[in-house]
């Protein structure tokens, strides 16, 4: 049996936070940058205001239903860490001690997260953990990079205790206490079944041929850099490009290919200039097209459709004259 539908690049924390920013009429981009038009827009704790709005049900695909039938916060945070690749760019990291557990989140590059989607994620969880067991159950300990603001009423209203700001990292802790909670309600029978496909999805995740998923990347949007294509995959750009070398190509490679067949299907619509064509695929100037295009095919663009246009009246005569033969047998 086939596991259900998961895609390894949804990602639903991203699509709340384009419908959050919209609702503020903020322009919603790459996290980052959306997160700054946010506090452009008058939010001073974008990141906590999102977790407050965002739907509990935020978690996706088969991490929510694992999620919620976990038998106790520790298994929860476990299987976070085990499936969150499944549907989110950044990677949840557990740090495990005798008595707690801290959780810090990395961005694809391996650095730290971006401080206000590490506080919507810390805050998130906060009430995903007391939405599941109906107690006021919080981390014991929060650790945040950002230089403490004027007021911190609002960071003490959602994690229940003091923060401590300007901090080498961003840390969540659970004490032991805490890890053993139990989720009412909790079907650890379904749990234990869900598990088996979600982790065949991480297989298949880690095992899909990264040319072809930079190549989906290339095609579905707008001349990604390798930078904007490694935090697509929650990869750093150095092991991105390690990896396609170790599959015989490059990001360079990968992009020169799919621009080379963008010109040559463009070239085949008569009535763009070539001046509009070099503009649509990013270069600077219509002779830096044309320079890439002799590299790609021997010859300049306007050759090149001089010789399709008379390949295809070649083609369409024949074609033509039957036509009139037919026209003329009637």
């Amino acid at each position: 049996m086939d596991a259900p539908s998961l895609s390894s690049r949804a990602d639903p924390i991203a699509g709340q936070l384009a419908r959050f920013a919209a609702s503020h009429g903020a322009p919603a981009s790459s996290p980052e940058a959306t997160w700054q038009a946010l506090r452009a827009a008058g939010l001073e704790q974008p990141g906590l205001a999102f977790a407050a709005w965002a739907e509990i049900t935020v978690l996706g695909g088969l991490l929510g239903p694992i999620a919620v039938n976990s038998p106790d916060i520790g298994s929860l945070l476990d299987d976070l860490e085990r499936f969150h690749p499944l549907f989110g760019r950044e990677r949840i990291v557990l740090t495990r001690r005798p008595h707690e557990v801290s959780l810090s989140l990395r961005a694809p590059s391996g650095l730290s997260a971006n401080p206000d989607t590490v506080e919507a994620c810390f805050a998130l969880l906060c009430r995903i953990v007391r939405s599941l067991t109906d107690a006021d159950v919080g981390p014991s300990r929060v650790a945040l990079r950002r230089a403490r603001p004027d007021c911190t009423g609002a960071y003490e209203a959602v994690f229940g205790r003091e923060v401590a700001f300007g901090q080498p990292a961003d840390v969540c802790v659970f004490s032991s206490k805490s890890l053993r909670t139990p989720v009412p309600g909790a079907d650890t029978v379904v749990r234990s079944m869900l598990r088996p496909y979600a982790e065949r999805r991480i297989a298949a995740h880690q095992q899909l041929p990264w040319a072809s998923a930079v190549t989906d990347l290339l095609q579905t949007r707008s001349q990604p850099s390798l930078a904007a294509a490694a935090r697509a995959l929650a990869v750093s750009p150095r092991t991105l490009q390690v990896r396609l070398l170790q599959e015989g190509t490059s990001f360079a490679a990968l992009a020169d290919d799919l621009r080379r067949e963008r010109a040559l299907m463009l070239l085949s619509q008569p009535d763009l200039a070539v001046t509009v064509i070099a503009a649509r695929l990013g270069f600077s100037t219509p002779s830096a097209f044309t320079r890439a295009f002799r590299r790609w095919t021997g010859m300049a663009p306007s050759d090149y459709r001089r010789d399709a246009a008379r390949d295809r009246d070649r083609r369409e005569e024949p074609r033509a004259l039957s036509r009139i033969a037919l026209i003329v047998d009637k």
